[in-house]
């Protein structure tokens, strides 16, 4: 789902569900697990070859309460 960010409307708000597989993950369930943390803030303008070391702003993990 994209939505536009009501704290900023030039930006958007992007939820992506479901697992992340990895290109083995048909191989096993055991490699079935998502590899991204809940959520993250990225920052767009850095290239996409650098983005997974350099531009992740926040990422993390909800709790068992969604916080």
């Amino acid at each position: 789902m994209i939505y536009p960010n009501p704290l900023n409307p030039k930006k958007y708000i992007v939820l992506n569900t479901g697992f992340t597989f990895s290109e083995f993950g048909g191989q096993s369930n055991a490699t079935q697990v998502p590899k991204l943390p809940d959520y993250a803030i990225l920052d767009m303008s850095v290239p996409d070859s650098s983005r997974p070391a350099e531009g992740v702003l926040l990422a993390g993990f909800f709790d068992d309460r969604g916080k």
